[in-house]
């Protein structure tokens, strides 16, 4: 029945079911062959694109991993790791079990080891030492340089200390780098005639068999 001319009555607004599910969203086999065939090409490109990514992404890290063995030694990848592995505190955990694992089958081999605790002990390191070192390192890794201490305090000024002597080792490595290659000697002078000497003759020889003027 319409609404009377003049009313001022709204109509209703029936408010959505908000527990009722949402329409199902189109799957492949609400599709068309013709769609189904443009979606594929789409997420064959994708796969390709991703694929040649992880190739190149594959070889650049065996190619990292070859590159610090030939410049540190065999077991420069299994250090790196290690090292990584104790920038957690899981990952510490789980390096000092396997040293004291270690330790313990070494001690019942009858190897001359320490204990755990000469292993693991408190750091007694001074604060300001221990600053320089982590410094040093922020420095060798190219890090920022923002020491994590007060400005006013001497770790820090030993911190930024620390730094600069890390990066003064980063330059050293690449004055190394640049250095040019050494000059060979210089060969002695020889006479551009010599090869033109029958063999076994000097140039006395030749001058004894020339004619006299």
């Amino acid at each position: 029945m319409a609404r009377p001319k003049g009313s001022k009555n709204k109509p209703k607004i029936v408010p959505a079911n908000a527990n009722a599910s949402p329409p199902p969203p189109a799957n492949h086999n609400q599709l068309t062959d013709e769609q189904q065939q443009a979606l594929f090409e789409q997420h064959k490109k994708k796969f390709e694109h991703f694929l040649a990514l992880k190739k190149k992404a594959d070889a650049d890290f065996k190619n990292a991993c070859k590159l610090a063995k030939s410049e540190l030694g065999d077991d420069a990848v299994d250090s790196i790791k290690d090292a990584i592995e104790l920038e957690t505190e899981e990952g510490e955990a789980r390096f000092k079990a396997r040293m004291e694992r270690q330790v313990r089958v070494a001690r019942w081999l009858g190897l001359a080891v320490g204990t755990q605790a000469e292993l693991f002990g408190a750091d007694r390191t001074p604060g300001d030492d221990r600053a320089f070192g982590e410094g040093k390192r922020a420095g060798m890794a190219g890090q920022e340089r923002r020491p994590p201490y007060d400005a006013a305090t001497s770790q820090s000024r030993k911190w930024m200390e620390g730094y600069d002597a890390g990066q003064e080792v980063n330059r050293s490595l690449m004055k190394d780098a640049i250095k040019p290659p050494k000059a060979k000697a210089d060969a002695p002078a020889t006479d551009p005639f010599d090869d033109a000497l029958p063999a076994g003759q000097s140039d006395k020889d030749w001058e004894a068999a020339a004619p006299v003027a």
